[in-house]
């Protein structure tokens, strides 16, 4: 069983702030309990898939497989990867999806949960968002080279409505990359929300947003469970 604390002393001032400019991050949002078989489960449970774009083609690789590349290949995927990114549309990261059908009982347990009324009330809340029915998610990773160039996550075809990352990333260092960076239409930077353990970040699908490269020097990776609450 895995379950949000419950914060409803504080929903007036997460709504106010959530509301300024539709974006908000809550720290300790799990029960220790939650918190902890979560974060054991991603970082020693999960297989990863590594997700990238070729001239406008999706792939996923696991981690096997690119291992098992030349030097020579893996440098070439590497510029080709980084080429589509330096013109602004480029991704490179882990992920595992988790959908009603997962066999993992706890993610199949964290799956009902996000999709159940007590979960999605309170996004309603939040957001103020009452057509709010579903919720998508993945686990994500993010290692040594990995990022996510600007972007908004509207997709009408899915719903999407409100994106979310619970985050469970530990003794991040801020020099490591990882950032979630948020920007105004002409491209200026207006927030960062900065990775750390048992939080939940939530925004308006349509804020532009990307998360910065991750250094060679990272220590860590960094770990989040992240997807949308949608309307259809």
């Amino acid at each position: 069983m895995v379950e949000l604390k419950n914060i409803s002393e504080k929903l007036e001032s997460i709504q106010e702030e959530y509301m300024k400019n539709k974006r908000v991050m809550l720290s300790d949002v799990w029960t220790d309990e939650s918190a902890s078989l979560l974060h054991e489960a991603i970082e020693n449970k999960t297989s990863f898939l590594n997700a990238f774009a070729i001239d406008g083609k999706y792939i996923q690789s696991s981690d096997r497989e690119l291992g098992n590349m030349t030097t020579e290949e893996k440098r070439e995927l590497q510029r080709t990867i980084y080429k589509d990114a330096s013109n602004g549309i480029g991704f490179f990261y882990g992920r595992h999806n988790i959908n009603k059908n997962t066999e993992f009982s706890l993610y199949k347990a964290l799956f009902n949960y996000l999709n159940s009324d007590v979960c999605l009330n309170f996004i309603r809340q939040i957001t103020g968002n009452e057509n709010v029915i579903s919720a998508s998610l993945q686990v994500t990773r993010y290692i040594s080279g990995n990022f996510l160039t600007r972007h908004n996550d509207v997709l009408p075809s899915e719903g999407r409505a409100i994106a979310y990352v619970f985050g469970f990333t530990p003794n991040w260092h801020p020099d490591w990359g990882g950032l979630l960076h948020f920007f105004n239409a002409e491209g200026g930077m207006v927030d960062t929300f900065f990775p750390k353990n048992n939080t939940l970040s939530l925004f308006d699908v349509n804020l532009p947003h990307s998360v910065s490269y991750v250094t060679p020097f990272a220590k860590y990776p960094r770990y989040s469970i992240t997807g949308w609450f949608n309307v259809i």
